[in-house]
């Protein structure tokens, strides 16, 4: 009788413990690679676009330069079928641009997306095709 009441509250407690993030890849989201935010309502992410001006490594610039990554969130609500383009940037951003942290509320729900790196870096020695981006994006849901 112990052991089912031990293990009933386990699991209860297991159930109670609500993760506020969003489960992907450890290793990053991969250009063109979409992402599932929420399952009802059903909500994604999909890595739609990226922009590197990122001064290369072995490069001298006058300016640092800046990545710019494009975010297509899809969803579908009560209303009907939901996407939305937000920018996000990293690096020697415009004053009042792409925010490299932004709160989105979205397809009935609230999330939190840092972006966190943009790999990989530029070189000069290695010329890089966009199928080679892959970005860190933490996704919390509020």
């Amino acid at each position: 009788m112990k052991k089912y009441l031990l293990f009933g509250l386990v699991a209860v407690g297991a159930l109670c413990c609500k993760n506020s993030g969003v489960d992907k890849k450890e290793e990053g989201i991969k250009y063109k690679e979409t992402v599932v935010l929420n399952d009802v309502p059903k909500a994604s992410l999909t890595f739609f676009e990226v922009e590197d001006s990122r001064c290369p490594e072995g490069g001298q610039c006058i300016w640092a330069g800046a990545a710019t990554v494009d975010l297509l969130l899809s969803g579908v609500t009560v209303e009907g079928g939901l996407n939305e383009h937000v920018k996000m940037c990293i690096g020697a951003c415009k004053k009042n641009f792409e925010p490299d942290t932004l709160i989105k509320k979205f397809a009935g729900e609230e999330y939190r997306l840092i972006l966190q790196e943009v790999k990989p870096y530029p070189k000069l020695s290695e010329p890089k095709t966009k199928e080679d981006y892959t970005i860190l994006l933490k996704i919390e849901k509020k």
